[in-house]
């Protein structure tokens, strides 16, 4: 189970823009058979989901799915364990909406992608502003587009964010092993998921 830290949490907050899940009501014993399984173009979710507010108005600025954007053989190619896939939120009704993956190389990295909510990258930068723990860096630009870039002082995580209509979407990859790399290698690897799945994210 990834656990998130408190500043990743902080971090995810950036993208809810006042949206909440404590709005959202609950929902006890929802079969899966009736709950939505697929993206908004019919693409099939690579796991069964219980959760009937996985999709809900804090992540509903864009239709970009996280969890169906790369092919396995892609995440392959980026070393990433295809079958690792697992749901980015805990409980029904996250704002958070994305899948998280491990790396093929004994799970010493992880790398997740989420949307929720956010009215722009300026915005996001302005909740979350350069403190003792994180530090934005300068925007890429990645197809045309402007990409913001977060690390963690720490060197372990670094993540990316990009504005797809109404939401953000945003791409972490933390390192869980002992000796810990560069923190341009954190973000090349993060870099990396967002370039191969940019194009799918509405303007």
């Amino acid at each position: 189970m990834i656990r998130l830290s408190r500043m990743s949490v902080l971090a995810i907050s950036v993208l809810a823009v006042g949206c909440s899940s404590e709005a959202l009501p609950r929902t006890s014993e929802t079969s899966s058979d009736t709950v939505r399984q697929t993206d908004s173009s019919g693409v099939q979710l690579p796991f069964t989901t219980t959760h009937d507010r996985r999709w809900n108005p804090a992540n509903a600025g864009t239709s970009y799915e996280p969890c169906t954007a790369m092919h396995s053989e892609r995440l392959g190619v980026l070393g990433w364990a295809p079958e690792s896939v697992h749901d980015a939120a805990g409980t029904n009704g996250q704002t958070l909406r994305g899948c998280v993956w491990t790396s093929s190389d004994v799970g010493s990295w992880v790398v997740d992608q989420v949307v929720g909510n956010s009215p722009s990258l300026d915005a996001a930068k302005k909740r979350l502003p350069n403190d003792g723990f994180t530090e934005w860096l300068e925007d890429q630009r990645l197809r045309a587009r402007s990409v913001g870039v977060l690390v963690y002082r720490d060197g372990t995580r670094c993540e990316t964010y990009v504005q797809s209509r109404q939401a953000g979407v945003r791409t972490s990859v933390t390192y869980t092993g002992t000796a810990t790399p560069p923190i341009a290698q954190v973000c090349d690897r993060a870099l990396a998921f967002t370039r191969a799945t940019i194009d799918k994210m509405p303007p």
